[in-house]
């Protein structure tokens, strides 16, 4: 049985090989699923996901971010949005994977790896009615 492996290795090591051999995806993500299993690393795998998301963007300048508004962004809004995350983060590029939520009802909120922001109309009314 191989010895267990930290998680920044592990990350490194995955996002390195779905970088270069994209064809190889579903490949690696196997290999990464049975690696998990045996090691019986069950309650880490959200936080290994997220160091792999994270160890993409450090190897290859991509960014994904979830972005959720309250409707869907136009082309522009979209095209402004993608050039605040790039210009903030230094991505060379940036994968957004838009989710329309209405209860939202104004602004966005954009989730990435490593935080979140939060421009929402319904957080800033709940600020505002925290405050009374």
């Amino acid at each position: 049985m191989n010895s267990k492996q930290s998680r920044r290795i592990i990350a490194q090591t995955i996002a390195e090989k779905l970088i270069a051999e994209p064809k190889r995806q579903q490949h690696w993500m196997q290999i990464l699923a049975a690696y998990v299993v045996e090691h019986n690393m069950h309650k880490d795998v959200d936080l290994l996901v997220k160091d792999i998301v994270r160890e993409v963007f450090v190897q290859s300048g991509q960014l994904l971010v979830s972005a959720t508004t309250a409707r869907p962004l136009t082309a522009a809004l979209r095209e402004d949005l993608v050039h605040i995350l790039r210009s903030t983060t230094g991505a060379k590029t940036v994968v957004l994977q838009e989710t329309v939520d209405p209860s939202l009802v104004g602004g966005f909120v954009a989730t990435t790896p490593d935080g979140e922001i939060d421009a929402s109309v319904r957080t800033q009314l709940q600020h505002l009615a925290a405050i009374k």
